[in-house]
């Protein structure tokens, strides 16, 4: 089934939205793995991996897959990218895998040797993966289903049998470890909910942190509406002020984010990056004589990120217009602030919301870079043509 251009791009910045943790806490690859396995029952670990199979076709490239139910059955050395109504994994996947669907499964023996981002309805997972980072309504780790490291979990309700080798971070509504005797969690388990839950002694190798959610409901919607309109007034201006300063730059930033996307959010991290350690380096490997240019490089940084979610929803906005045949200037900002008033909401998911917004922020930044190098480009060609 062919998906309209505009569902493609939101679903893969979607998709996108999980990556920097994996920057910024642990490296994704298949060391992980085999470095904390040595931690687990060894005859667990032979009861999975005699279950492996070994006549998998073998892709050696990231897989892009959007299907109504899509199949992950050969061995794939990269990335895997799906959507669909249902998505089922019973492969190895060398990378990370990013999904957005109505259901995913994990199957017995597949093997993910990267991380799992995925906002899905329901989950279950019987094979094996390094960590997890999901937002879902249910959530299932199987017997035979183990996590070489952690699981960052939103969830509404929460089942674990299988093992997990590392800590567990979880918000959820129900937890439930089934009739396990046994060590399920071997490090510390983190959640919060509405009520403390009742875990047998001995399922938690390490430490049991509970965090009440807060009752004052007021208060905290209150909290989410004042920042929710603040939000969308900064937005407003910063559109306004785009649209009337270079009226083409939506028009660039859309055709930017649908075809080069992937590429602004790399530059948008390089910027980040390298911006903050050449002022780190300026400061202190010239004595402090470069001071005054390193805050320059910190502040224009700052300015460019706290634009940069509107940027992000400037560009889907008008690519929401541009395949609905909306021409008209109001349609474009009611878009572009509906996406600000998504991604401000999202920020309030637990664990992984400021992740999200983060990714966001990233691929804006990257937007305004990959335009400033375009327009670059753009006079120097026009020089050309004078002379």
């Amino acid at each position: 089934m062919k998906k309209s251009l505009c569902f493609k791009v939101i679903l893969i910045t979607m998709l996108i939205l999980f990556c920097i943790f994996s920057l910024q806490v642990f490296a994704s690859d298949a060391e992980a793995i085999s470095a904390d396995a040595n931690t687990i029952d060894e005859e667990h670990i032979n009861d999975i991996i005699a279950t492996y199979q070994t006549d998998y076709e073998f892709s050696s490239s990231d897989l892009y897959l959007f299907e109504q139910n899509v199949e992950v059955s050969e061995t794939v050395d990269g990335n895997v990218f799906a959507y669909g109504s249902s998505v089922n994994i019973t492969g190895e996947i060398y990378g990370d895998l990013f999904v957005m669907a109505n259901t995913l499964e994990i199957s017995d023996g597949a093997v993910i040797y990267g991380n799992v981002f995925a906002y899905v309805t329901d989950i279950t997972v019987s094979g094996i993966v390094s960590d997890i980072y999901a937002i879902s309504s249910n959530f299932t780790l199987a017997d035979s289903g183990m996590l070489a490291r952690n699981l960052y979990l939103s969830s509404n309700s929460t089942t674990l049998t299988g093992h997990i080798s590392r800590d567990a971070y979880i918000s959820t509504g129900n937890l439930s470890f089934g009739e396990a005797t046994e060590t399920v969690i071997d490090g510390n388990l983190n959640y919060r909910a509405k009520s403390n839950f009742e875990i047998a002694e001995g399922v938690v190798g390490g430490d049991v942190n509970y965090t009440p959610v807060q009752v004052d409901t007021g208060s905290i919607v209150v909290s989410i509406i004042n920042n929710v309109i603040t939000a969308l007034l900064f937005s407003l201006a910063v559109i306004l002020l785009a649209m009337w300063i270079t009226p083409k730059f939506k028009d660039r930033a859309c055709e930017i984010l649908s075809k080069k996307g992937f590429k602004a959010f790399g530059i948008g991290i390089l910027v980040f990056v390298v911006t903050i350690v050449a002022a780190f380096i300026l400061v202190v490997f010239t004595s402090g004589l470069c001071f005054s240019i390193a805050l320059a490089l910190i502040v224009l940084l700052i300015l460019a990120y706290s634009i940069s979610n509107t940027v992000f929803s400037m560009a889907v906005g008008k690519l929401i217009t541009q395949k609905l045949n909306l021409n008209k200037n109001v349609a474009y900002v009611l878009f572009s602030l509906l996406i600000v008033l998504v991604i401000t909401l999202i920020r309030y998911i637990p664990y992984v919301g400021g992740f999200i917004t983060f990714i966001t922020s990233i691929i804006g930044l990257g937007i305004l870079c990959v335009n400033a190098y375009k327009r670059k480009d753009l006079v120097n060609s026009d020089s050309d043509v004078k002379e």
